[in-house]
């Protein structure tokens, strides 16, 4: 039962983190290079398609997590700065290199995600 309590609080928290790191801070920045962006029709779709691979993250991380026997706070957090260098940041980081965005974006997208699973690491690291 902790695993599955463990995986919606991890995708709550991981919610609030996206909407803050990826839609709030530096939100002028996106529109430094309007072209790089599809147009804003039906953004709440994309929106609940993206918010259903962060639950897919969220999950991913919980069962990483067990699989492994993680249940000490601080070794999640480990855990979760281990994915963020392996995943999230060099592909960030390529993706800056080719495609047209804002320092800015690039930043808050890579801090976001370091965020997001190092509180994914404390959920799991308590309920587990």
């Amino acid at each position: 039962m902790n695993l599955y309590i463990a995986m919606a609080v991890g995708f709550f928290v991981a919610s609030l983190s996206d909407w803050l790191f990826m839609g709030v801070l530096f939100h002028d920045s996106y529109m430094a290079y309007p072209e790089v962006w599809r147009d804003a029709k039906d953004e709440r779709g994309r929106i609940l398609i993206a918010q259903a691979f962060s639950a897919m993250t969220s999950m991913g991380f919980v069962l990483l997590a067990a699989k492994l026997q993680i249940v000490r706070v601080e070794s999640a957090i480990a855990l979760a700065a281990m994915i963020w260098v392996t995943g999230p940041l060099p592909l960030l980081l390529g993706n800056h290199l080719f495609i047209k965005l804002d320092p800015k974006v690039t930043l808050g997208h890579a801090i976001g995600w370091l965020v997001k699973l190092s509180l994914m690491g404390c959920v799991t690291g308590l309920l587990l």
